[in-house]
């Protein structure tokens, strides 16, 4: 073989090696934290549009997904401040089964391994313009799904242009009435200026032998509506139905609630009214 064939072959041997060699690299690579102190935990997509790099490579759309533990992040990106076009890099964490924040960073050419901090950008490369962040779903925000759950709803008997009140089922219901009706505190209407008069007992001690045997105890007037009743042992809440039932001004105490010697029992309700 000729030198000038051998010469050539070499020519060709080194083309192909530097046309197949890969991109330079720069190692991104810092310790994430939570706000309370706590590393990250989680991953992070990373992902780009087709670009050229410094050294002519075509770096093709795609991704990458680089897993975060301990707050250890580490990841080798093609540079894209030297790149030959526009580029830049959309990166999106993830943790607890849902993204909780995404940014964009623009890696520099670097030897030594640079920090997230370093290759934060607000917005792409030559735009002024913040672009708005992406789409948050119910489920991205914690705690947002029980929020709403936890909201009266509207039920059937509701309706525009009517006063609302939450009914015994939770929900949201219209008061029906007159326009000249008063609405009470229940939802329930009425004549304003009745001669019914709506009164208040506050702290009545029911009367009753308080020996652990009797169950049944009197108050001075019957609770109107029943439901305004609320009556307490040692300070503590009871329950009807639950605790006791009540019929007229009688109150029966259930077995399993009946008051013990030294308790204390006390009674506030509404009287005169719906």
């Amino acid at each position: 073989m000729s030198w000038a064939r051998r010469a050539a072959r070499a020519a060709a041997w080194l083309w192909a090696g530097m046309a197949w060699a890969a991109p330079p690299l720069t190692q991104v690579q810092d310790v994430l934290y939570k706000a309370d102190g706590t590393p990250f935990q989680g991953s992070a997509v990373i992902s780009w549009r087709s670009f050229i790099a410094a050294d002519a490579s075509n770096i093709p759309t795609n991704q990458v997904t680089v897993q975060i533990v301990g707050g250890l992040l580490r990841v080798r990106l093609v540079p894209t401040t030297n790149a030959r076009e526009t580029a830049y890099y959309i990166v999106k964490f993830n943790a607890e089964g849902r993204t909780q924040f995404t940014e964009l960073w623009a890696v520099p050419p670097s030897a030594t391994p640079v920090r997230v901090a370093d290759i934060r950008i607000p917005s792409p490369p030559g735009s002024n313009v913040t672009p708005p962040p992406s789409v948050v779903q119910i489920a991205d925000v914690m705690g947002l799904s029980e929020a709403l759950a936890a909201r009266p709803t509207k039920s059937i008997a509701f309706a525009p242009g009517r006063v609302a009140f939450i009914d015994a089922m939770g929900e949201i219901a219209a008061v029906s009435g007159a326009p000249g009706d008063c609405v009470r505190a229940n939802g329930t209407v009425g004549p304003c200026g009745g001669a019914a008069t709506i009164g208040f007992i506050d702290m009545e001690t029911p009367q009753g032998a308080i020996n652990g045997i009797n169950q049944v105890f009197l108050l001075s007037q019957a609770p109107s509506p029943a439901s305004s009743l609320h009556l307490y042992r040692n300070g503590i809440l009871q329950k009807p139905s639950v605790d006791y039932v009540l019929s007229g001004n009688t109150v029966t105490f259930l077995s399993v609630s009946t008051p013990q010697p030294g308790d204390e029992l006390t009674a506030s309700y509404r009287t005169g009214g719906q």
